[in-house]
Parts: structure tokens; sequence; C-alpha cells
């Protein structure tokens, strides 16, 4: 601004009125430290060109510090938000996880008139094993083969089983049946029986003969148990058969 100018410019005018107007109500105790003013009129009041420096170094320092304590205020709101958004994260790849590597344990116990074989979830407790179903999705196991002269005689679906019975013209039945829960207890009879353990598709198994009847029970994604009147390698073959229908 020049010295020998004897009032400002209407432009000019209005860019300090302006400024005057920002940096007052931004920081007006800081321009009345450093440019003390004395009792008067102040509108004949000319502005160096210093006083023009140090405004827009004010303003700009003024727009750094009010950007900072903006972030700064964000900050921790910020800081919550990513690590609820971690820890979800986390959470469902801890999910996912258990998901995948869910699998059953298989339980003998041998009793004097019959065999327990209990199935439960590795990854949940006992409490949660009651309530839930291993395959919700009803992903419906069948065999391949079948002994020669069997044919599908029936099917039904419940809530914790699907069973298939198959008949030939002798009316001799086999029986498939897979149970859904993931919290199993199946009771065999073995009183008086030859008792054999084997493996199913890598799986342990249990192979019970009695009467002319021959029954296998063993675990897939759910346990699996094939009984009936047929030859005993006949009943293993269909067993080895047996996959999941996609």
């Amino acid at each position: 601004m020049n010295k020998s100018d004897p009032a400002l410019t209407p432009v000019k005018e209005k860019m300090l009125e302006i400024i005057f107007e920002y940096a007052a109500a931004c920081h007006v105790e800081n321009i009345a430290a450093e440019y003390p003013l004395e009792d008067g009129d102040i509108s004949d009041l000319l502005l160096p060109p210093e006083f023009d420096r140090k405004m827009k170094k004010l303003l700009a320092r003024l727009g750094r510090k009010q950007a900072w304590a903006e972030i700064r205020k964000f900050w921790p709101q910020a800081a919550i938000f990513l690590l609820i958004l971690l820890a979800s994260l986390t959470i469902l790849v801890a999910n996912v996880e258990a998901l995948r590597v869910k699998t059953l344990n298989l339980m003998l116990s041998a009793h004097d008139r019959y065999m327990s074989v209990r199935t439960a979830d590795k990854n949940s407790s006992p409490s949660a094993q009651a309530d839930r179903s291993l395959n919700r999705d009803k992903s419906f196991y069948q065999p391949g083969y079948l002994p020669p002269g069997f044919e599908v005689a029936h099917a039904e679906q419940r809530d914790l089983l699907a069973e298939t019975s198959y008949r030939d013209k002798q009316g001799r039945i086999i029986r498939f049946t897979q149970y859904f829960s993931s919290n199993t207890d199946l009771r065999i009879d073995t009183e008086n029986a030859m008792v054999e353990h084997t493996e199913i598709h890598g799986e342990e198994a249990v192979l019970v003969e009695k009467l002319g009847l021959v029954s296998i029970v063993w675990k897939e994604d759910c346990l699996l148990y094939l009984t009936g009147e047929a030859d005993k390698a006949e009943i293993v073959k269909m067993a080895e058969s047996i996959s999941k229908n996609q």
C-alpha cells in the first residue's frame, strides 16, 4: 500500500474489510497484542505494507492451526473406528477359518450289549452342539453302488436325519441313514456279535455282523450308518461308494 495515497480505493477497502472481519473473529487477541490501538478515531488510519504482509502470515498460520486442531479433534474417533474395524475383520477371519476346519470327533464306547457311537463338533462347546446341525444346507450323501437286485423302496427326510431304504425281490432290506446333527449318539446292538474296526474313505469305521445283518458306521461331514441283509463284501463296497451329492 502506498503512503502517498490519500485514501483507499473501493476494491482495496472491501478486501481489507473482509480480512479485518475474518482476522478479528478468528484471532482478535493476537492482533490486539501486536498492534495496540490508541483511543480515538481509527477511520483515518493508514496501514503500512508491513502490516499487510504480517496479516497474510497470520491468516496462513491460523489456517494451519485450525486444520491441525480439526485433525486432532477427529483423530480419536477415527482411531476408535479403525480399532473396531480391525476387530471385526479379525472376528470374521476367525469365524471363516473355524467353518473351514470344522470336523467331527467320533467317540466309541463299548458296553455289554451295545456300542455307543457319538459325534461332537471339535470347534463348538457342548451347549452349542445340542442346538446346531452341522449341515444346515442339507447336503445329502448317496451310494454310487447297490448290490445286485436292490432298488430304492422308500426315502424320507426329518429335521435331524435322512434315511433311504433299498429292497430286493427276496424282501431283503438295506437302510442308509445320515445324521445331520453334529451331536449324535447312535447305539448299535453288539451282544454276541462280531465287531471289526476298519476304515471307509480313510475315516475310522466300525463294522458289526450279527444274525445275517451287516452294519457299518463312520463319519464324513456327518455321521453315516449303513445296515442291511447282504454279504459283508457287498455292504462294504456300497459304503465305499457313498459320496456327497453335489
